[in-house]
């Protein structure tokens, strides 16, 4: 039986196929329509080899002997390079005529691909007997891992709290940024078509990759659709391992298991995460059933008598440009040790 991993950015969905790298039965490709650039260890970084690299030659052996006509650049559809086409109903035919080549390729295939919530009925149709594994993440953690980067490398940005939430910047967010723009520009939020702060930003996309893969996934793919929470992965790799393999008809493989016990870091911290703009934020997304369906309702009712609003007002230019929340980050640290207070 072939295997479609979907989920969102900073999710786990590489460290779920990383485990499956211990399965010699499933031939696994990785992010089909992701950019050319080598990914040593992907997203996770569990594993030192370029996780891309079997998938890149395939790709660019089909783009050179049966799409010519289709520039190399375009098989990266979607982000980096053009995140809004994440959000299109459907992939063009030669993108699908490209996932039909990777499942030819062994009898029992995997995908992993961060680009497809939208495009959960293409993958119905190339094989409607596959499994769908969809991977989800505390959208607060999700969002705190955009921001701050691997290795909190971008804490720095953020003094306190005040400074992750209000935080309006140009950063990308791992191409949650133009896919925010695009949802809010549509209307698809109303209320928040002048732009959200950057922490929402990755929020609004979950609300997006959460409601495709979970609609269609289910409709279209029933008892073959398994919905996977990271956190419950990292509690207990075993379990959730073998319902993915009860849908495939098979025993987990105990490489697999034994890797994953391993390798899946069992806890994961949240940057501020009892801070009540996160009901705020999710509140104003219009994400409560959501949040209830994936597992995650308590972030709804996060409360505090002195809690601060969402910022919802974008600062000046200035304050956008890196030499402006340079500026910014010395003001916080003034207000600090003054003990003043701005709104």
């Amino acid at each position: 039986m072939n295997v479609f991993i979907q989920g969102m950015r900073r999710s786990g969905t590489t460290i779920l196929y990383d485990a499956f790298g211990e399965d010699p039965e499933l031939r696994r490709f990785y992010e089909p329509f992701r950019e050319e650039a080598e990914t040593v260890g992907g997203g996770s970084g569990a594993r030192s080899e370029d996780l891309f690299a079997e998938t890149r030659r395939l790709r660019r052996a089909f783009q050179r002997e049966r799409r010519p006509e289709i520039p190399l650049e375009l098989f990266n559809h979607g982000g980096p390079r053009a995140p809004a086409l994440e959000l299109h109903r459907s992939l063009p035919d030669w993108a699908v005529d490209f996932l039909r080549h990777l499942l030819d390729q062994a009898p029992s295939v995997l995908v992993k691909e961060v680009r497809l919530c939208r495009k959960i009925a293409d993958l119905h149709r190339l094989d409607p007997d596959a499994a769908l594994v969809h991977v989800v993440r505390d959208p607060r953690a999700v969002s705190g891992s955009m921001l701050l980067g691997r290795g909190h490398r971008h804490q720095p940005r953020y003094a306190d709290a005040d400074a992750f939430f209000e935080a309006w910047s140009r950063r990308k967010l791992w191409s949650s940024r133009d896919i925010a723009k695009e949802l809010l520009a549509s209307g698809d939020h109303p209320g928040l078509e002048g732009g959200v702060p950057d922490f929402m930003r990755p929020l609004a996309a979950w609300s997006a990759t959460w409601a495709g893969v979970r609609e269609e996934g289910r409709a279209l793919f029933g008892r073959r659709y398994v919905l996977v929470r990271l956190e419950d992965l990292r509690a207990d790799p075993a379990t959730v391992l073998a319902r993915i393999y009860d849908v495939l008809g098979r025993e987990t493989p105990a490489a697999v298991t034994g890797w994953a016990e391993g390798h899946v870091r069992r806890t994961g911290e949240i940057a501020y995460g009892d801070d009540p703009r996160w009901a705020e934020a999710t509140r104003l997304l219009g994400m409560e059933a959501a949040l209830h369906d994936a597992g995650y309702g308590e972030i709804a009712t996060l409360s505090s008598p002195n809690a601060r609003p969402v910022r919802l007002e974008a600062p000046d230019a200035a304050a956008s440009s890196r030499l402006g929340a340079a500026i910014e980050r010395t003001r916080r640290g003034v207000d600090r040790a003054t003990g003043r207070t701005r709104r």
